[in-house]
């Protein structure tokens, strides 16, 4: 029996789909739950599975021979994850890691494949998805290859951070992500992304809060960043 939270309704993927196309596909899933801290998929791990996340949050992450882990990005509930396998039937590019206890659809191939070419809207969107990741991965690489350690970490501070509703100057990153994490998400280590932060403090650029990460001067990182690329580009050039 299917319980009320195990539907793919919750799924933006399926949004032009009628409540009896759901219905059917929900059928055509096996359901499970996945612990905090769990492996769900394992990088170049075999099989050609899609999963769709109806609650919780995972990460997409690579783990490098050296044993540095690379965090890609987060995905939250009403997304989904392992469609590049499906559709070339090559290895999974990419480990999957929950974050909190997580509801995940599990959908053969030849089902999603089926679902996605028979629905337009489906297909436009996935379409749209994969050509985003496509997009973010190369301004990653991007950023890995041009921009030194303390850019990317400014970077991806503002990627995190939500706007201050009382000084449109500051943000806020909240929760605060620990240096570790910090450390994957630019692909370098704690200590460097320690030092940055007592930078940032010390510059008058970066408070801490109970709960948050305060940017007290925006424009400020995104010059300090433009300049660093500049001088970047300079050095290429001359």
């Amino acid at each position: 029996m299917v319980r009320h939270n195990e539907t793919l309704a919750r799924v933006e993927l399926f949004r032009s789909l009628t409540p009896d196309e759901i219905a059917r596909l929900d059928t055509r899933c096996i359901w499970r739950r996945a612990d905090a801290k769990e492996w769900i998929l394992d990088y170049q791990e075999e099989g050609t599975d899609v999963f769709f996340l109806v609650s919780g949050v995972v990460r997409v992450m690579i783990r490098a021979i050296s044993g540095r882990e690379t965090i890609l990005r987060d995905i939250n509930a009403g997304a989904f994850f392992g469609e590049l396998a499906a559709i070339d039937g090559q290895t999974r590019s990419a480990g999957i890691f929950a974050i909190t206890e997580a509801t995940i659809a599990k959908m053969s191939a030849p089902t999603f494949l089926e679902t996605v070419t028979a629905h337009p809207d489906v297909c436009l969107q996935l379409l749209r998805l994969v050509t985003g990741q496509v997009r973010m991965l190369a301004n990653r690489v991007n950023e890995f290859t041009t921009l030194a350690v303390r850019d990317r970490l400014y970077l991806e501070l503002l990627r995190l951070s939500r706007p201050d509703r009382d000084d449109a100057r500051r943000a806020i990153v909240s929760p605060p992500p620990g240096h570790a994490d910090l450390a994957g998400r630019i692909s370098t280590r704690r200590e460097a992304v320690t030092k940055e932060l007592s930078a940032l403090e010390r510059e008058g650029l970066l408070s801490k809060s109970r709960g948050a990460l305060v940017l007290l001067d925006v424009p400020r990182l995104m010059a300090m960043i433009d300049e660093d690329k500049d001088l970047s580009e300079l050095r290429r050039d001359a």
